[in-house]
């Protein structure tokens, strides 16, 4: 079965945030009345979408759809840390002020809602608590707001697949939690903000199908990616910084649909990590030239590859023989490259 990037992400979730498997109270009516009457609010705010089925006044919410609770430290309350509201296909207008009132909230989850509209509210900002924001493939408006930074716990944030404008704001780069970022398909536009490369912890960025431009910080070097995804926008020059061989985490590199150049036989990845890392790797549509490096056939791992629409010439590397393996359209569209699957090398 393929590994999808989102796929990567859920299981990266689910290690930083077993708080996703709680175990809500065997008991019934544990739920705290304040946090009862607070969702109650959200149900009426989100126009008593059929989503909320199961949250009927009275009853222990810490076993309603989509919400789970947490005993507090030496006492005997439960409060809800955990709230999901997931493609519902009946919720319309936008996100409602109401969500900042769950003061013990780590997880929030509001995704798949294609009729949700506006801009991320400012009652966000109160959840100090929250670790995971997911506010995705939504129709959400407006910039990344400054007020997040008021989030110092937060560790996961993704805004993919909405309509977001503006740039990259810097002050995501003094949130040094911060281990996970998707902004991928939006309309984002601007350079990468280069102090995100100080953040100690990330290691999963995904910018995909934005219009950001300019050239790629030289500091995004420095960090150790699982996942780095900048295909389909506007970067320009040298990325040759992103490879090397203290890079030993790449699952998933994408720098496809750019205009990046550099020689990328120059290239070098650490082969004994490659055998259990990189999965996905795509550099297509862009102004790369040189060879191939030898690194890419001994990644037996790699089961998508494409380097095509490039300037790249030399024969297609033959040790361990994996990148024999892929279709011919991996690598067509080149200046001069050659060898199995293109035709054979001209002697």
């Amino acid at each position: 079965m393929e590994l999808t990037l989102y796929t990567s992400f859920l299981f990266f979730t689910l290690i930083l945030f077993p708080s996703l498997h709680l175990s809500t109270p065997t008991h019934p009516n544990h739920c705290f009345q304040n946090d009862q009457n607070t969702l109650l609010r959200i149900k009426k705010d989100f126009n008593n979408s059929t989503l909320f089925s199961t949250w009927v006044p009275g009853s222990d919410c810490c076993r309603w759809s989509g919400v789970a609770c947490k005993k507090l430290p030496k006492t005997k309350t439960y409060r809800v840390n955990f709230l999901e509201v997931n493609f519902g296909l009946d919720i319309v207008g936008t996100i409602p002020s109401s969500v900042g009132d769950l003061p013990y909230l780590e997880t929030l989850i509001i995704r798949g809602n294609s009729n949700l509209t506006g801009p991320i509210p400012p009652a966000i900002a109160k959840l100090t608590n929250v670790g995971l924001l997911l506010l995705n493939f939504n129709s959400l408006t407006g910039p990344i707001p400054s007020f997040l930074t008021k989030l110092t716990k937060l560790v996961t944030l993704e805004l993919n697949d909405n309509q977001l404008t503006g740039t990259i704001p810097s002050f995501l780069g003094h949130m040094p939690q911060l281990s996970a970022l998707d902004f991928s398909n939006n309309h984002l536009i601007g350079p990468i903000p280069s102090n995100l490369g100080l953040l100690p912890k990330l290691s999963f960025l995904t910018l995909t199908n934005n219009m950001l431009s300019g050239p790629i910080p030289r500091s995004l070097g420095n960090l150790n990616f699982e996942i780095l995804e900048l295909g389909s926008n506007r970067f320009t020059g040298d990325a040759s910084f992103l490879f090397g061989e203290s890079k030993t985490n790449y699952a998933h590199l994408g720098l496809e649909a750019n205009k990046l150049s550099f020689d990328f036989s120059k290239v070098v990845l650490p082969v004994d990590s490659l055998n259990s890392s990189l999965l996905v790797f795509n550099m297509s549509h862009n102004m790369i030239y040189g060879r191939l490096p030898a690194w890419l056939g001994e990644a037996p791992v790699l089961y998508s590859l494409d380097v095509s629409y490039n300037r790249l010439c030399g024969a297609i590397p033959t040790i361990g023989g994996k990148l024999q393996g892929f279709e011919a359209s991996t690598f067509e569209h080149n200046k001069c490259l050659c060898g199995a699957p293109l035709p054979p090398c001209k002697s």
